[in-house]
């Protein structure tokens, strides 16, 4: 009996075909991996190409630069594994600046009760969301882009557009301290990153997130309380972003409305470069980390190259969309 040379093609792609989901498969989960080892390429490749990139004052710049939104990556990671994500966290960034700013510069409040009345805001915010989404069963994408706005307004509407401004510089530390040659902002980064990390992986409630996100009817059979569990990583993450916000204002020694317009968008794409999906139930913290380091070592790369900064939008959505279709393809096929 003699082979169709028509059947042999068609064995022989589909053969191809399925070591490329595999090859695709392996390397999604081993995207921590892979982006370490891409980190390190990219560090070379500069490395090379700029006597200025390997030096103390630019890492520096760079580890200070992506500490706010890598604060605010952790809440939205946690999110993303249970399915779900959150557009208001630039605006509730802005908006916790500017009351922890304004309890400082007008009211003359202690630094720990101005701190506390940025997070309590964040938190409370963050509570507004989770209940939109569990008690009110309004789509995330909807419920959040809405609060967006609405915080956005009201961070506008209470400076009437203007910034707060002579913050003490005392309290600036916090923004533009360092330790060492470790700015501060790094630290704090690290420290909420590990503790999260930890109750992530050994934590009863925020394990629970992977099976939320996996299949979240079935968690709920299984006894686990969706729910408040989905309302809870809400306001973990309105008090991420808070910390994010009151450390950026710090930094800049003043509260401004219009800032974080696109936060939420760039701690998406470095969770879901990190290896986090869209669909929910799997991701890790120090994935979405290593993604957020991986898109700010490449914006540090266009700027010492000369690369106009107009064109990071156009580099970060490439990469994100590249992310997205991995995961996807990989979904798909598995």
């Amino acid at each position: 009996m003699v082979n169709s040379p028509i059947g042999s093609k068609l064995s022989t792609s589909s053969i191809i075909r399925s070591k490329i989901v595999v090859f695709l498969r392996n390397l999604i989960r081993q995207r921590e991996a892979v982006l370490v080892g891409l980190i390190l390429v990219e560090c070379l490749i500069m490395t090379i190409l700029s006597p200025y990139f390997f030096s103390v004052t630019n890492f520096t710049a760079i580890t200070r630069g992506f500490s706010m939104e890598g604060i605010v990556t952790i809440g939205q990671a946690l999110l993303l594994i249970a399915a779900q994500f959150d557009l208001s966290v630039g605006a509730v960034m802005a908006l916790t600046g500017i009351v922890t700013a304004w309890l400082i510069v007008t009211a003359h409040v202690p630094y720990t009760i101005a701190v506390l009345g940025g997070v309590g805001t964040g938190a409370f915010v963050g509570w507004i969301n989770g209940v939109l989404v569990t008690k009110l069963r309004i789509n995330a994408l909807i419920a959040t882009l809405g609060t967006m706005i609405i915080i956005r307004s009201v961070a506008l509407g209470f400076t009437e557009g203007n910034p707060v401004i002579n913050v003490p510089l005392s309290f600036a530390w916090i923004g533009q301290g360092s330790v060492g040659p470790i700015p501060v902002p790094f630290i704090i980064l690290v420290v909420i990153g590990l503790v999260i990390d930890i109750l992530l992986r050994r934590g009863r409630t925020l394990r629970q997130l992977y099976y939320i996100g996996g299949n979240s009817k079935a968690a709920q059979m299984s006894g686990i309380p969706v729910d408040k569990v989905v309302l809870f990583t809400f306001v973990l993450t309105g008090v991420t972003a808070a910390f994010g916000g009151i450390i950026t204002m710090a930094r800049l020694t003043s509260g401004i409305p219009t800032v974080f317009s696109n936060v939420a968008l760039t701690v998406i794409a470095a969770s879901v470069i990190g290896g986090m999906s869209l669909s929910g139930g799997k991701g890790t913290v120090l994935g979405a980390l290593l993604g957020l380091v991986f898109m700010a070592l490449i914006s540090n790369a266009m700027t010492l190259l000369g690369v106009s900064v107009y064109w990071e939008g156009t580099v970060t959505g490439t990469i994100l969309l590249v992310a997205v279709g991995l995961d996807m393809f990989s979904h798909r096929n598995s």
